[in-house]
């Protein structure tokens, strides 16, 4: 039997968050467009997600639960590819909702592009409300490379990023032994090295940050994890960046290179941007050490 399609994928990786996960729920029940799926990716959860996700009443959309060993957020999104079959991917994390119109505003929005190949995405914004956004697109409504349009910053720099499912699945996050944290950027800025983004200047995500979510975390999980911010600051060492951006992520590679006790030699090995690397492996050194003493004890 031939399965459903649906236009758009919404996938909430979860870990520890049953209690919150009702909410997300709850504004999935209130979308004007009903033409999506839910996929929930249990991070390995200890408490009652599952019995939670059970509790759920049937509902014009599908809720499809997965269930995993504990790996960190980006090995859940991976674990949620075989599961996808929304033409579009939003990526909504346990702890935040969208807004009663965010997947007829999405569809809507891809109409105008979805047979433009050079268009991978769209980035609508994230807000406290919907009259409070975190950051604006700078060139609303023309496809602009990424890398080199970057938002101007409000509050912070999150926006909500809605994938071409074949580029969501083209683009696995990488998974190194050890580390359970990789930042979505490292697959926005890999399909910013061959494709464009839209900007849509409204709200359709709502945030409400917790204490001991990823986005508190900061510095010292990175820290804890230097390969996965190794490959971020690779990816944005390209030259489709600008020159300030390349020096700021060459410094980063190397900063977390040696956090993640390589040699000069095997920072070099790992990346295409050699000159700039030797650029920055003085400077990374000294930044590295004096993130050591203030990050970590």
């Amino acid at each position: 039997m031939t399965q459903k399609k649906f236009s758009i994928s919404i996938v909430t990786p979860a870990y520890n968050r049953g209690r919150l996960l009702k909410k997300c729920y709850d504004s999935l029940l209130r979308q004007t467009d009903r033409n999506f799926e839910w996929i929930i990716v249990d991070d390995g959860s200890k408490d009652d997600t599952d019995a939670v996700v059970r509790g759920f009443e049937p509902s014009d959309f599908p809720v499809v639960y997965v269930k995993k060993e504990n790996g960190g957020k980006h090995t859940a999104l991976n674990a949620s590819h075989p599961y996808i079959r929304g033409k579009y991917v939003l990526i909504l994390d346990s702890d935040d909702y969208l807004t009663d119109t965010a997947v007829e505003q999405v569809r809507q929005g891809w109409q105008k592009w979805e047979d433009i190949g050079e268009v991978g995405m769209l980035t609508f914004l994230r807000g406290k409300s919907v009259s409070d956004p975190l950051c604006t697109g700078p060139v609303a409504g023309t496809p602009v490379d990424i890398m080199r349009y970057k938002r101007n910053m409000i509050h912070s720099s999150d926006c909500c990023e809605v994938i071409r499912t074949e580029l969501f699945k083209k683009y696995p996050f990488p998974v190194y032994p050890g580390e359970r944290f990789m930042g979505e950027g490292v697959l926005w800025n890999r399909v910013a090295l061959s494709h464009k983004c839209v900007y849509i200047n409204d709200v359709i995500y709502i945030c409400e940050y917790l204490e001991g979510g990823l986005t508190n975390s900061g510095r010292a999980m990175r820290i804890r994890n230097p390969r996965g911010g190794m490959l971020s600051a690779e990816i944005s060492m390209d030259r489709k960046n600008y020159w300030h951006r390349r020096i700021k992520n060459g410094l980063l590679f190397t900063c977390y290179g040696f956090f993640a006790c390589m040699t000069p030699g095997e920072m070099l090995a790992q990346t295409r941007h050699k000159g700039m690397a030797v650029l920055c492996m003085v400077p990374g050194y000294v930044l590295h050490r004096y993130w050591k003493k203030k990050h970590t004890k």
